[in-house]
């Protein structure tokens, strides 16, 4: 309940007080709020806020040691959060937003319409290209996924285009990523198993491993990224440097 408290506490102004009634009356509004002096739209009584809560009060990948990257790919994007903390803290960057789910997408295109260096891509980053089904998990908004095992999972109905890094790099005329982010619900066994054209263009890549879900993403990942530096871990993230 205190956890609870603090989420909403970090709400700044009216709106706190709007989520907070939301949640007690168990419904779902579509609400802007500002979190750390940024605004951004959520669904209330969903994951969105505890997303935004890491990624703009918390800054989760702030850790991360990137020096005024030129293009940051991030695979995943939810509802932008993510998208929106790295053109707040990098405004010369490029970032490409990927996010597979429809409902997911429109947020992400919502949150991130002010920001001229972000573009919003609806797809699914996946080892191959063709077209697969989103799954829904039991972990919310956030838990949709592009599954190897769909019986383990629910269907939405929803099939979507799936892309790979380097095809998502020749679509955009990029030669290399300074930061590439990856949270994308187990998918990223299925991506760094087929890291091979494009691993070398990265030079940091920041995953949040999910072995819970897909086993073999944290062997997938040590793999993929066993010419780079060094590593460290925050949290869910596991980052490799490759220098």
């Amino acid at each position: 309940m205190r956890q609870t408290y603090n989420n909403y506490k970090a709400i700044q102004g009216f709106a706190s007080f709007l989520c907070l009634l939301d949640r007690l009356l168990r419904r779902e509004r579509v609400r802007r709020i500002q979190l750390g002096g940024t605004d951004i739209y959520i669904r209330t009584n969903t994951s969105d806020l505890i997303a935004a809560l890491s990624c703009l009060h918390h800054k989760e990948y702030d850790a991360i040691r990137c020096s005024a990257p030129r293009v940051i790919i991030d695979a995943g994007a939810y509802i932008g959060a993510s998208a929106v903390f790295f053109a707040d803290k990098y405004p010369d960057a490029r970032i490409v937003a990927v996010e597979p789910e429809e409902s997911n997408f429109e947020l992400l295109c919502k949150n991130t319409e002010k920001y001229s260096n972000i573009v919003a891509v609806k797809a699914a980053i996946w080892g191959a290209v063709e077209t697969r089904a989103i799954h829904r998990r039991t972990t919310g908004c956030w838990g949709f996924a592009i599954t190897e095992t769909p019986n383990t999972t629910e269907s939405t109905g929803q099939q979507i285009d799936c892309i790979t890094i380097n095809s998502l790099m020749d679509k955009y005329g990029i030669e290399k990523i300074d930061l590439l982010k990856m949270d994308i619900e187990g998918g990223e066994k299925n991506v760094l198993e087929n890291a091979s054209e494009w691993i070398d263009a990265v030079d940091i890549l920041t995953v949040e491993l999910h072995d819970r879900i897909c086993e073999g993403c944290t062997r997938a990942f040590y793999r993929a990224t066993k010419q780079f530096a060094y590593f460290e871990t925050h949290g869910e993230k596991v980052t490799a440097y490759r220098r």
